[in-house]
């Protein structure tokens, strides 16, 4: 083996150019020449590439320098084939995808006619299996524990989630608060240790009339809400609450996004009299949430990730993952087989990782203690609410 390629597909993250740096790195102490296919599986269906260095990148920058795209080969003529005759022209010997369930649907297909070691990516952090199912929740058995630019996105939403509550106890607001997530809910679980009052979940059809009830009693309670929704958020029938019509991407997904001020405008008309206030209000960080740079355990764990695909081809482990495990408060990385770790449907789709059932309460529309105990590792130790103290108000 004496060149290898790389590519970064579907959405970006904050650790996409870590990976990179650590793909590069490996690459350069193992003599082998690294290139960097331009814009996914475009890329490498239109054989554009450029040379890397491990001095090109910056690991602390968040996006990718070598760009990306939402390109499906299946979908293509003959893309997978053209795909394969590009990277023997161009003499690669080895390939690694970097990518969330879509970019490695492609790549599972394409590992079927060429050598291949897969790094997971996705704020979603859907790409993984749960720990086996039973009461206790053994951490250590989750097979990819997160997957790179997930620890960012949610140290970032947690906190928003968590520094709105000011407003939100200066005004008496009720605040909904959109967590990105097509199909998962994991970042919006991350809102929970923010201290969210209540977060709904894609996995759990939206039950309107146990949330209007809860808003009832907790707002009477404290006066102020928040409450976190994924953009992917569906009814009792499985229906997306909102979605662009127009918006197709290559993979058949329809955009999702909105469902927040969907929300705040129903539990106003529906509770503002009940409750006597106006202030229903909605937020949406969007991309926020997927840029700037990486917190230091997704870098550091990206880079180390990174350097174990290379290793992989590099040792002839072919159709491995390199993946994050737990071992007790600790992250460490390892490789596996491919099928170990991802679960597809009979198209040969990669199935999403579901949040844990373990880790959510519908009843209770929030995360769970075990749901929280997830997030230990990654976020540190949960702060402890602040708590306000009780006015006591007179008149003149």
């Amino acid at each position: 083996m004496k060149r290898i390629g790389v590519l970064t597909g579907g959405g970006d993250t904050s650790a996409l150019n870590a990976t990179l740096k650590g793909i590069a790195i490996q690459a350069e102490e193992y003599g082998l020449e690294i290139l960097g296919f331009v814009e996914g599986w475009k890329g490498v269906l239109e054989g554009r590439y450029v040379a890397l260095k491990p001095d090109m990148i910056d690991e602390n920058r968040g996006g990718t320098l070598i760009k990306t795209s939402r390109t499906d080969l299946r979908k293509v003529e003959g893309g997978i084939e053209r795909a394969v005759e590009n990277l023997k022209k161009i003499g690669v010997d080895g390939l690694i995808p970097i990518g969330g369930d879509d970019t490695l649907t492609v790549g599972a297909a394409l590992s079927q006619e060429f050598t291949t070691a897969f790094v997971t990516k996705t704020i979603d952090n859907d790409v993984g299996r749960n720990a086996p199912e039973g009461e206790r929740v053994d951490y250590e058995e989750i097979i990819n524990y997160f997957c790179p630019g997930f620890p960012t996105a949610a140290a970032r939403f947690s906190s928003f989630v968590r520094d709105l509550r000011t407003t939100a106890y200066s005004h008496e607001r009720i605040m909904v608060v959109e967590a990105m997530g097509r199909d998962m809910g994991w970042l919006a679980l991350s809102g929970a240790y923010g201290d969210a009052d209540i977060t709904i979940i894609p996995e759990h059809g939206l039950n309107y009339e146990r949330l209007k009830d809860l808003v009832t009693r907790r707002f009477k309670e404290q006066r102020h809400l928040i409450i976190v929704v994924a953009e992917g958020l569906k009814d009792e029938e499985g229906n997306l609450i909102t979605s662009s019509p127009d918006y197709m991407d290559a993979f058949g997904h329809a955009k999702p996004g909105g469902c927040s001020e969907v929300i705040a405008k129903r539990l106003k008309g529906d509770l503002a009299k009940q409750l006597g206030t106006s202030n229903f209000n909605h937020l949406i960080p969007s991309y926020l949430q997927r840029c700037g740079p990486p917190i230091e355990l997704d870098r550091n764990c990206a880079i180390a990730l990174g350097r174990k695909a290379v290793e992989a081809l590099y040792r002839g482990k072919v159709n491995h993952v390199a993946c994050t495990r737990r071992c007790e408060d600790r992250i460490e990385t390892v490789l596996l087989p491919l099928d170990e770790v991802l679960e597809l449907d009979k198209e040969g789709h990669v199935i999403p990782r579901r949040v844990d059932k373990r880790f959510y309460d519908s009843e209770e529309m929030n995360a769970t203690p075990e749901g929280l105990e997830y997030f230990k590792p990654l976020l540190g130790p949960k702060p402890m609410p602040y708590r306000y103290p009780v006015l006591r108000i007179q008149t003149a």
